[in-house]
């Protein structure tokens, strides 16, 4: 065995000396970081009646959002701790969902997370819409036009119907529901639609929960084509009508308002609208019979419906007293030319505002429901 000089070895027993006993070399430490993880308990085909939950481990959620593919949100609720979140509510059915969020740990690791997922569909229950009021191809209606609403059956649960009736015009506006039964409900807005504009009705129905175990089906649209903000004031004092198009007034009509000879001969006060139009049509004494005494029959021209109970604007050429006296059964008279002019004008939903009558127009009577005042009329909500 060869070995090393005497010098030598004791020179490397100092070197290995000295080297155990220098300070150790310097540097920074760089700890690998916390990174959080984001799961979700959702399966494929969820449940859409079934809450889920996102949970992170080594962080704190900061965001989460969920959103179906009809554009709805799906609410839920974080945990104390921000280590989880919980949906709350019922899905879409037959939706795709995307589920977004955000985890931070305690280093500011952040964590973004994404997953979609689909709910089980749902059959419709039969639940629609019947019919929506005042809606014909081509029509344009007035600025009192009301939205009424008919169902193909009772809404199994007013509120959750209700949420899912969208109202949105061009020019913006603030408006309300009221049921006026199951199976009906009305919308009106606070102040009478901005004229020249379109708003659009939609029953978002398709895939939604409706109460009761009734899933919605396809969604239903219509739209109301608001026309010239035409306004009529009937004075029974003053015996005028007078007529404003767009703000200004375009004619004042001479009329003969009810006599008031018995109760139901006196014209109405209240805000009436224009409901539907004869160029002919027969007047009949309500509740009598041929016979009866008071019972009258007679032929009109240019007949304006303004409330349910038998209230128009017509021709009344026998009516001397137009301008002068109120001698009608409680219709508001005019001369043929002049109904005839507001006969081409009126459109369905025309305010005309009755006033200078001791009896006043139920709200119920036709489309009378701005009689009402706003406040009572937002009482007839479900939400």
């Amino acid at each position: 065995m060869k070995l090393m000089p005497v010098r030598a070895s004791a020179v490397l027993s100092l070197l290995l000396l000295a080297g155990a006993c220098a300070a150790p070399q310097t540097g920074t430490f760089i700890p690998a970081p916390i990174v959080p993880v984001v799961s979700v308990d959702v399966v494929e085909e969820q449940d859409p009646l079934t809450p889920f939950t996102l949970t992170v481990v080594d962080g704190i959620l900061e965001e989460v959002n969920v959103t179906s593919d009809r554009s709805e949100t799906v609410d839920g609720e974080f945990s104390e701790d921000l280590t989880s979140w919980t949906s709350d509510g019922i899905m879409n059915a037959g939706s795709t969902h995307t589920v977004v969020a955000k985890a931070v740990s305690s280093d500011g690791t952040v964590t973004e997370f994404e997953h979609q997922f689909t709910t089980e569909a749902r059959e419709s229950s039969g639940f629609a819409v019947l019919d929506v009021t005042p809606v014909l191809d081509g029509e344009e209606v007035g600025v009192g036009a009301p939205i009424i609403v008919t169902f193909t059956e009772n809404a199994p649960d007013r509120a959750e119907v209700e949420r899912h009736l969208i109202v949105e015009s061009e020019k913006g506006h603030e408006g309300a529901w009221r049921w006026i039964s199951d199976n009906q409900v009305i919308y009106r807005t606070k102040e009478y639609w901005e004229a020249h504009q379109t708003v659009t009705f939609t029953a978002d129905f398709e895939g939604e929960y409706l109460g009761n175990d009734t899933w919605g089906g396809e969604d239903y649209t219509a739209q109301l084509v608001i026309g010239e903000a035409q306004i009529s004031l009937v004075d029974l004092d003053a015996h005028t009508m007078t007529v404003e198009v767009d703000g200004e007034v375009v004619r004042t009509i001479p009329i003969s308002g009810g006599s008031g000879a018995e109760w139901e001969y006196y014209t109405a006060t209240g805000v009436h609208l224009v409901m539907e139009k004869f160029a002919n049509k027969t007047m009949v004494s309500p509740g009598r019979e041929e016979g009866d005494e008071g019972y009258y029959s007679t032929p009109v021209k240019w007949a304006t419906r303004i409330n349910s109970s038998g209230e128009f604007v017509h021709g009344a050429p026998w009516n001397y007293s137009l301008g002068s006296a109120n001698l009608s059964h409680g219709c508001v008279n005019a001369s043929d030319s002049d109904a005839e002019w507001f006969y081409h004008l009126a459109q369905r939903g025309d305010p005309v505002d009755v006033v200078g009558s001791p009896r006043e127009m139920p709200w119920n009577n036709g489309w009378g429901y701005w009689i009402m005042s706003w406040d009572e009329w937002r009482e007839g909500s479900a939400l």
